[in-house]
């Protein structure tokens, strides 16, 4: 044991410990704002340290100091949305502070990172410096310990690895550089130690050994005890394939089964709110299509949007994975609608929302890592609007699609589907005999779908609503395929997914006029469509429209006009057998004629009638008229 001479000098060696576990808090939120939140514990940990040594704290006082740190500087750190003007704290910011004191841990695995837009995950490794900062500022400073406080660094670095990210190129010049620190600090002590407890004192009177061999033994121990550090702290921390990290084994907490899915809306966007503007659209690009929901499962009943809560992050206004090319920045204000899915012109780059429920709608953004889907859990609706920088998903141009004939499918796997009805896999074989490519099969499909199928969205010839495929095999073993988009998006998806094409289906909305550059839309229920997207090697997700014209509506099975039953009635009687001429004659000779003369009618049934009813009558009113 030693006697702290320089205690402060001593805290300073055991801070600099704690710089690797900052490095390693970085890449969770990226660039120089990575740095703050570690960085930021650490210094106030430091300072609440010398504070409290200086005061001569007692533990409770050491406790109360750094809750009151964490919730007057984690304000502008961790929950700035909520502060008052400029850094001060409100109630909402410190009643914020204290629950991200357990939802904070889950926060930062469930992000996307870079998470720096997001507020509230970096409460934890800015909680995390605080205390460990204290903590070891204590230990260095009101001590004597040489081993035992190089815990608290080890530890501080294994937490950033494990709340890290899988992809951490600096690695192994932590695990080196908390290796050497480790090594500084341990010699440093030695020599500073007093004669009567130094290590060749210890070593002598154990061993007996000569001061030259104590002082060799006692190098030896540390350049062992630091090049065993290095060893497993690089090998906890390696870049390769096999490196862990927690939020590789942790799912955001996002219920999608409250959530059902957004295809089984749109025959009330396309019939019962028609004419009803569900959007305002300022900036929408030429060409372009308002994709809502962008579906890749289908479980035999719907097609929806993936169930894994693990495909899905919580982003904040950056988006993580940015199209190449960003060519859309439209705001979009919700007028009759009101969902979860925030609708964009394609792979968002950016989302931004405002009015006064953005900052809620901006805590509960997430997106689908597989298809790019955005969805708002606190439900966009009126009174909020969204920005959206993106690319431009418009539909490719006749010239462009005879560009990719020959073409393969790309690099995306195909869904796995199942209850797929026989008759879709027949008619998908059926249609596709003479194509060669992917592309070309999928062409066959969508031109053989828009020929023979009829429209119909339900207001007449009776078609009904859904995709099931109770509801497919019901419609595609008719003489006439009677439909709208929905039916059609999903059979031309599940034909394809037979065929080994990866598909998902899109729900959205175009005007049957093409948008110009910037035009301002209001987007009507009547403009919703469903479409299908098939991933094409060298083009990506290319757009297919399977719905034939609305104009093409179904015919009567039977155009000849059927005659209309008559009650049934007995036949008359057949006439007489006819009689020789001489007989009749004789017959009509003996018949008198007589002037046809009215005969009297016979009223005596009704007479007799009224009779035995009036004495019927008088014989049960007898004993009254007697009285």
């Amino acid at each position: 044991m030693i006697a702290p001479a320089r205690p402060v000098w001593r805290a300073f060696g055991a801070i600099v410990l704690l710089l690797p576990g900052v490095v390693a808090f970085q890449p969770v939120f990226g660039g120089i704002r990575g740095y703050l939140p570690a960085a930021l514990g650490i210094v106030v940990g430091v300072l609440v340290a010398f504070t409290a040594r200086a005061l001569k704290f007692s533990l409770a006082m050491w406790f109360g100091t750094v809750v009151i740190a964490y919730l007057v500087v984690g304000g502008p750190v961790a929950a700035s949305d909520s502060l008052g003007i400029g850094f001060i704290p409100t109630l909402q910011s410190l009643r914020r502070l204290v629950q991200l004191t357990w939802q904070g841990w889950g926060d930062i695995l469930t992000v996307a990172t870079p998470a720096a837009d997001i507020p509230g995950p970096q409460a934890i490794p800015f909680l995390l410096g605080l205390v460990l900062a204290a903590a070891l500022s204590a230990a260095a400073m009101l001590t004597r310990a040489v081993v035992l406080p190089l815990l608290i660094p080890i530890a501080w670095l294994c937490l950033g690895i494990a709340f890290g990210i899988r992809n951490a190129p600096t690695a192994w010049w932590l695990g080196g550089a908390l290796a050497v620190g480790c090594l500084v600090w341990t010699t440093a002590h030695r020599l500073a130690r007093s004669s009567h407890v130094n290590a060749r004192f210890l070593v002598r009177r154990a061993r007996g050994l000569s001061s030259t061999a104590g002082r060799a033994v006692a190098a030896g121990f540390v350049l062992v005890l630091a090049a065993g550090l290095a060893l497993g702290v690089n090998l906890a921390t390696g870049t390769g394939v096999n490196r862990q990290v927690l939020r590789d084994h942790v799912s955001p907490p996002l219920e999608l089964e409250e959530y059902p899915s957004p295809l089984t809306r749109f025959r009330l966007y396309e019939v019962n709110l028609a004419e009803e503007v569900l959007f305002h659209v300022h900036g929408a690009p030429a060409n372009g299509r308002l994709r809502l929901a962008v579906m890749d499962a289908w479980d035999g009943s719907v097609y929806n949007v993936s169930q894994d809560s693990g495909r899905y992050l919580r982003i904040g206004r950056e988006v993580p994975w940015p199209p190449q090319q960003v060519s859309v920045d439209a705001t979009i204000a919700p007028a009759a609608y009101s969902d979860v899915w925030v609708p964009s012109f394609g792979v968002p780059a950016r989302v931004e929302f405002a009015g006064q429920r953005a900052g809620g709608l901006a805590r509960g953004l997430h997106i689908n890592r597989d298809t790019f889907q955005l969805l708002a859990a606190a439900r966009l609706d009126p009174g909020s609007s969204v920005t959206v920088r993106s690319s431009n998903a418009a539909p490719l141009s006749p010239d462009d699609r005879q560009s990719l004939l020959g073409r393969g499918i790309g690099s995306a796997k195909p869904t796995q589907t199942r209850l797929v009805p026989e008759v879709l896999t027949t008619l998908a074989r059926d249609w596709t005999r003479d194509a060669g490519s992917a592309f070309e099969q999928l062409i066959a499909l969508e031109t053989n779908l828009q020929q023979q199928g009829k429209f119909s969205d339900g207001t007449k010839y009776g078609s009904r609503a859904g995709h099931t495929a109770e509801r497919l095999a019901f419609m595609f073993n008719e003489d006439q395929y009677v439909g709208d988009d929905e039916q059609y998006a999903v059979a031309m998806a599940l034909m394809a997914t037979d065929l080994g094409i990866p598909v998902r289906v899109v729900l959205g909305f175009y005007p049957n006029d093409p948008l110009k550059q910037g035009q301002d839309w209001e987007v009507r229920g009547t403009e919703a469509h469903v479409w299908v997207e098939a991933n094409i090697e060298g083009a990506g997700w290319v757009s297919f429209d399977p719905t034939p014209p609305r104009d093409q509506e179904p015919t009567p099975n039977n155009t000849v006009p059927q005659p209309r039953p008559k009650p049934r009635v007995d036949s008359p009687p057949l006439p007489p057998e006819r009689y020789e001429d001489d007989d009749v004659q004789a017959e009509e000779e003996n018949v008198e004629v007589k002037d046809p003369v009215a005969e009297p009618a016979d009223y005596g049934p009704l007479l007799w009638t009224i009779g035995l009813s009036v004495g019927g009558l008088l014989l049960l009113l007898s004993p009254l008229l007697i009285i």
